[in-house]
């Protein structure tokens, strides 16, 4: 088994209520897919990742393991910039 650290935003938060960002140890021979996403908060827009379970679950990441960034691109982690207008602004 292999486990490494993520971490997620809590599957339900209570209603009027953002999601908490949480640590969980997936092991990694259960991951079918990691998909690069965007998550929108209240207060601004992160990069972040799609996790699919061999269980069915799926998980919002803000962070994934450093050995399987190098692997997806770190140009997919953190927040993004946003400069001016939204409209204004083309879907990287």
């Amino acid at each position: 088994m292999k486990f490494r650290k993520f971490t997620v935003f809590q599957a339900k938060p209570a209603p009027g209520q953002e999601a908490e960002e949480i640590e969980l140890l997936f092991n990694l021979d259960h991951i079918i897919s990691i998909k690069p996403i965007r998550i929108s908060r209240a207060d601004k827009l992160l990069n972040g990742f799609w996790i699919r379970t061999t269980n069915g679950k799926k998980y919002r990441a803000s962070k994934i393991p450093d050995d399987l960034l190098n692997t997806i691109g770190e140009k997919y982690q953190g927040p993004i910039n946003l400069i001016g207008d939204l409209d204004d602004q083309p879907f990287q």
